[in-house]
């Protein structure tokens, strides 16, 4: 709902404004109302309305003058300005400085309410952009964040790259990383919505809760961990209390609905070894499956078996994944039997073979999330993660039970690819033909259409049609000018338009590159 702000001196005009019109039929409402620029200007700092109409002539400030400020002082509001024949000449000057549009008394509600839908595209498009904007950042941050603790051989340059999303290096001198897991049905829809709200929220509840200075970033690993960085900022750290995070657990799973631990590693000196402490974080949240959950379990506080249990986490997940990914069933294979064969060889007891089993069934529920699938599709009615291996099964019953999965999966991964690709590139082909004449259309257009990825749209389409996206473009725009050329006398400027080109000149160069002929010798040509 935008929020529109009405500047009039004349509290009669005002009055029809506000009720001339049902706003919120039209996605609108007004926020508030001012009598002359100055106190419009005011309000504007409380209100921060996306749209004022405003009057041009008025006392104190007039309508031009605010428009002027609210451009130095509120950049994102658009202005429409209502004015008089006599003050015409006063409003188009006022465009010309950048003020959205003008309405020229008498007028029809109409006409107000088509100028303001074509405020409200705009503005929309300006915010969905701004989104996309920050989402993209949000992106980079994660995965400049998750180079910290997935990468082995991190070097100081990587390191230094943080600065630009916000992380002061210095304080990397004193730090501890937790983990954050919840527990429970994560394969309903709303899950990662829940995950991602909750963790939105989390840096300030770490502050709140156990009082640090420094700063705290929290990101997600590859299986939707919550991770939190706390800097210490010099303070000492045997002053950080983790088991004040008790209470917040309580609160929290009263909340979402989740169980929820969290995993501790030790304090640390250099960011060289925020990836070991990760993985000590890791390890801790394993260790619930022998604790129980709902608590904070600190890696010092483990037993010597679940310290040694490092040589799964991480790394192997970021094999598998990769594998994974790559449809290799062989490596994949492969890499479980190295997982199975290293808990044979350490001679781990039942229960860490039990968490060595769900960690790697836990990625794999990761995996098809990641992937776009529903786990409902690929495993039986009533399947539950959760519930799949249970503790009483043999470490044999619950290894065959894991491989079983895997396999299962990546063979519906494999024959469902296909037609995925398939169903996305003919929708891609279907919204091309429909809209091909917009001179503003876009990759990113079409990638916000279907809900898919760009780089992946790009690829699907090259695999299935032969051409990239552009080129299809291209063609269909092409074929469409040829029967224009050839079946009437139009314009070229008419037909470049037609064909989605704002310039005729650029129009006639595409035209020419792809057929070799220009489109004057090409309708010649047609007509002899």
């Amino acid at each position: 709902m935008l929020r529109i702000m009405i500047v009039d001196d004349m509290p009669i005009f005002r009055e029809f404004l506000r009720s001339a019109i049902d706003w919120k039929a039209y996605g609108f409402e007004v926020c508030c109302e001012a009598k002359n620029g100055k106190e419009a200007l005011a309000l504007a700092a409380e209100f921060d309305p996306d749209i004022v109409l405003s009057d041009i002539t008025m006392p104190y400030m007039d309508g031009l003058e605010l428009a002027e400020a609210l451009s130095q002082y509120h950049p994102d509001t658009a202005v429409v300005l209502i004015t008089g024949n006599s003050e015409f000449e006063y409003a188009r000057k006022a465009v010309k400085l950048g003020v959205a549009d003008y309405i020229v008394k008498p007028f029809e509600k109409e006409e107000l309410i088509i100028t303001l839908l074509g405020l409200q595209d705009n503005i929309n498009r300006a915010m969905e952009e701004q989104e996309e904007r920050e989402k993209l950042l949000n992106n980079q941050k994660e995965d400049a964040f998750r180079q910290l603790i997935y990468n082995q051989n991190l070097n100081e340059q990587e390191i230094m790259t943080l600065k630009t999303h916000g992380l002061d290096t210095n304080s990397l001198n004193g730090f501890y990383i937790s983990a954050f897991e919840l527990d429970g049905d994560l394969t309903h829809p709303s899950a990662l919505e829940t995950i991602m709200n909750w963790k939105s929220h989390l840096v300030h509840i770490i502050k709140s809760t156990i009082e640090i200075e420094g700063q705290v970033h929290v990101f997600t690993d590859y299986e939707h961990r919550v991770v939190a960085l706390l800097c210490l900022d010099g303070l000492d750290p045997e002053e950080v209390d983790f088991d004040e995070f008790n209470d917040m657990i309580e609160r929290m799973k009263d909340r979402i609905g989740y169980d929820i631990s969290i995993g501790v590693g030790t304090f640390k000196k250099s960011a060289f070894k925020i990836r070991q402490a990760y993985i000590e974080a890791i390890n801790a949240l394993n260790y619930r499956h022998e604790v129980g959950k709902n608590k904070v379990i600190h890696y010092k506080k483990t037993s010597n078996e679940s310290k040694s249990f490092g040589f799964y986490s991480a790394e192997i997940n970021e094999k598998l994944l990769d594998y994974l990914s790559q449809g290799s069933k062989d490596r994949t294979r492969e890499t479980l039997e190295d997982v199975f064969r290293e808990a044979d060889n350490k001679a781990y007891s039942q229960m860490y073979r039990y968490m060595v089993n769900m960690g790697l069934l836990s990625l794999l529920m990761s995996y098809i999330v990641k992937a776009g699938k529903s786990i409902s599709d690929i495993f039986p009615d009533g399947f539950n993660p959760d519930q799949a291996i249970s503790v009483e099964l043999t470490s044999h019953e619950q290894k065959e039970f894991v491989i079983q999965a895997y396999t299962r999966v990546m063979a519906y991964i494999e024959t469902h690819k296909v037609s995925r690709a398939s169903q996305v590139a003919l929708k891609a082909k279907t919204y091309i033909e429909a809209r091909y004449n917009n001179a503003d259309f876009s990759i990113t257009d079409l990638s916000k259409a279907l809900l898919v990825n760009q780089t992946y749209l790009r690829k699907m389409f090259k695999s299935e049609m032969g051409m990239t996206v552009s080129d299809y473009l291209t063609k269909v725009r092409m074929d469409a000018s040829k029967r224009l050329i050839e079946n009437a006398d139009y314009k070229l400027s008419f037909v470049a338009e037609e064909v989605g080109y704002s310039d005729s000149g650029y129009f006639s160069k595409c035209f020419k590159k792809y057929y070799g002929i220009s489109p004057s010798q090409y309708r010649e040509y047609s007509k002899g």
